[in-house]
């Protein structure tokens, strides 16, 4: 006996479905269509489709196969951002964010939307091929998208520009984001004022660091690269743009041989890769001998009590002050100052001095600053009108004000004002004075530069116009 076999496709087998109808089926599952039984009656002839129901079908297929490249199906999220969570800038120089993705193929871009946003101000954008930016900010070029690079770019950052920066990347119907704080550093700067000392007579040397951000900072002294005691620091003061201000006072008693020592003032901070540190040789005199010498002299011509007195009148003058040791610092304050905006100016007297110091201020312009060469004497007659002696206090200008803090050894006098156009040019003057311990300080400031942020108006589009139309005839 002969048993013969026919194999049949499972998928026959299991549906009991004839070939064309297992096409039939494939076709309406591709197309998305169902066919209702009277639809499919309609489509049929004895059991054939239609001649007209195929070849659209045949088209319709081709179409789906040529376009298919163009629109992957999605497989999930294809789509991914990269960042680093913290980004480091220093003041007044550029910024770029770092911002990667990948779409897990070619990038096509216009599927592409790039968003940046500074905390939820948005800042710089990408979207239907154009790039848009505020002021201050850009995006790459689209070769560089294309790439997978969408980072952020700042000209030039100040410390307003520190905090959180969020990159939102948008590819067809997919979207994915990440953050970076941008952490912001301003480096200090040394400024040592030079003045003789005194061997055997307390002195104190004055180590100023400003413009220094964060407020984290360490500031030594150092005698022969060696680190000493008994120095004070004041309190870090914040200036109008944000950045600060110390002094490191070191007081001491030097000798004559002090002269050949090294004295160092030494800052780390993280803005530095690595120590700043600005040395100062000391200029040590002996110490004053005139009423010694003078005292031996009248002694010997007119004896013993007149060298008595003497002695007596030196030491009282010496009491008078001519032994105070203190130091003035010039006036401190912002390079640039911007319209409209407050800003503060400060003078600083530190060290040995009167408590009942004066500090006045003059607002001088700049053929106004040479002072009379009277002005160094105390006992000198003084011409109350002369721009030179007129002081801000008490009568000053709308919106001007005067602070003082007395800290230890340290005297602050700060001047508070918004400067206005009028300012522009101008230089400001601080005074200590002392008239019974003939004490007088001034310092001037450098001249004030007022600044005024740029204004942008709306863009107006012109009517066409053709110059040929409006040549004018000779």
């Amino acid at each position: 006996m002969v048993l013969g076999f026919k194999c049949q496709p499972k998928h026959q087998r299991a549906s009991g479905l004839a070939p064309s109808q297992v096409k039939a089926k494939a076709r309406e599952k591709f197309l998305g269509i169902h066919f209702s039984p009277r639809d499919k009656d309609s489509v049929r002839t004895e059991g054939k489709m239609q001649p007209w129901v195929q070849r659209l079908g045949t088209l319709l297929l081709s179409v789906a196969l040529l376009l298919s490249p163009l629109f992957p199906a999605p497989q999930g999220s294809q789509l991914q951002v990269y960042m680093e969570p913290l980004s480091t800038a220093h003041v007044g120089s550029g910024a770029l964010l770092q911002c990667r993705f990948s779409v897990g193929g070619p990038v096509v871009l216009d599927s592409l939307q790039v968003m940046w946003y500074f905390w939820e101000q948005k800042v710089s954008w990408y979207e239907q091929g154009r790039s848009h930016a505020q002021p201050g900010a850009s995006l790459p070029s689209e070769k560089v998208l294309e790439s997978g690079d969408a980072s952020l770019s700042l000209a030039t950052v100040t410390l307003s520009d520190g905090g959180v920066y969020r990159c939102v990347v948008e590819y067809g119907a997919q979207k994915n984001q990440g953050e970076t704080t941008l952490r912001l550093l301003a480096a200090p700067k040394i400024y040592i004022p030079r003045q003789p000392a005194v061997a055997d007579t307390e002195t104190s040397l004055l180590c100023h660091v400003g413009g220094f951000f964060p407020e984290d900072v360490d500031v030594t002294w150092l005698k022969d690269k060696k680190a000493q005691e008994g120095y004070t620091r004041s309190s870090p003061q914040r200036n109008p743009d944000g950045t600060f201000n110390l002094t490191l006072t070191y007081t001491f008693t030097p000798a004559l041989s002090d002269a050949d020592s090294v004295f160092s003032c030494r800052v780390r901070h993280a803005a530095l890769g690595q120590p700043l540190q600005e040395d100062v040789f000391l200029d040590i005199r002996a110490p004053d001998q005139t009423g010694t010498v003078v005292g031996a002299v009248l002694g010997t011509l007119l004896g013993a009590g007149a060298a008595a007195a003497a002695a007596i009148y030196f030491w009282r003058n010496r009491r008078k002050g001519w032994a105070v040791s203190y130091n003035v610092a010039e006036v401190q304050g912002p390079e640039r100052c911007l319209l409209g905006q407050e800003v503060t100016l400060r003078c600083f007297m530190e060290g040995m001095f009167p408590e009942d110091v004066d500090v006045t201020w003059a607002r001088i312009h700049s053929e106004d600053r040479t002072v009379p060469e009277s002005a160094g004497d105390p006992e000198s007659p003084r011409d109350p009108e002369s721009p030179e002696h007129q002081p801000l206090l008490p009568a000053l200008p709308p919106g001007w004000r005067v602070t003082e803090e007395r800290a230890g050894t340290r005297l602050t006098s700060s001047l508070t004002f918004t400067p206005t156009l009028q300012d522009d040019g101008v230089r400001v003057r601080c005074v200590f004075l002392h008239e019974a311990k003939r004490i007088r300080e001034e310092r001037v400031s450098l001249e004030i530069r007022v600044w005024a942020r740029p204004q942008v108006s709306e863009i107006q589009v012109l009517p066409e116009w053709d110059p040929r139309d409006k040549t004018p005839h000779r």
